[in-house]
């Protein structure tokens, strides 16, 4: 797993069934600081195990790998500091840094422009469709290693939710659907400012809201995943 966009997305890209709680601060234009908590379902981890080129080559299991690859890709950009990563056991990960930049933060991790998360300061957004899908192929060779295409927006272009869990239930068995189902990923964020507009995102108080969906929105993005807020 190499250079991968901010926490909410490398969660979202690399398990297809946890839960995930992201808390974004923004404290001045341009910076603030993230903090996030993911729940790891059993059945996934074993799933990712059977793709034995991404498997750690010491004794660490495939999750700590891949979040200490994060971690360390995270810190390595100059927008980031203060990266801390935590294994909290039974499945149950943390990860908290601060940013300068955050649209900076995510081009040094992508490596070239992108589309997917922007903010001028005094607003910010978030956009990804089945059009700028292969932006985070190029970030995360794992989407289009042909082990984990199949499971992906490109390959099932079209398809509808209830043909998509048959499908994982051919491939990964009967705890395959369930699982996936109860994937869900949350972004609490709060502003400087008092929020003049939340588009796709639920207002929860003068400066702070919340955006949630479910994963298997994102592995089918038969709609886009999207929201934009604005602030004084």
């Amino acid at each position: 797993m190499k250079k991968i966009l901010p926490l909410i997305l490398f969660a979202i890209l690399l398990l297809p069934s946890c839960q995930v709680i992201e808390r974004v601060d923004f404290t001045s234009p341009g910076r603030g600081a993230s903090s996030s908590d993911i729940a790891v379902e059993d059945f996934f981890i074993a799933v990712l195990e059977d793709f034995g080129e991404f498997l750690p080559q010491d004794d660490r299991s495939i999750m700590d790998s891949a979040f200490t690859s994060f971690s360390r890709e995270l810190s390595s950009s100059p927008s980031s500091e203060n990266v801390v990563y935590r294994d909290l056991g039974n499945n149950r990960y943390s990860i908290s840094f601060a940013f300068s930049d955050i649209s900076k933060l995510v081009s040094d991790l992508g490596g070239e422009k992108q589309s997917i998360v922007k903010s001028d300061g005094k607003s910010f957004s978030f956009f990804v469709d089945i059009n700028n899908f292969e932006e985070l192929t190029k970030i995360v060779p794992f989407l289009s290693d042909p082990n984990f295409e199949v499971y992906g927006p490109l390959y099932n272009q079209g398809v509808s939710e209830e043909d998509y869990l048959d499908m994982i239930y051919y491939l990964l068995g009967e705890e395959g659907p369930d699982a996936i189902k109860r994937g869900t990923v949350r972004i609490d964020i709060t502003t400087p400012g008092d929020l003049i507009e939340a588009r796709g995102a639920r207002k929860t108080g003068n400066r702070s809201c919340t955006f949630e969906f479910p994963i298997i929105d994102f592995l089918l993005l038969n709609k886009p995943l999207s929201f934009s807020i604005r602030w004084r």
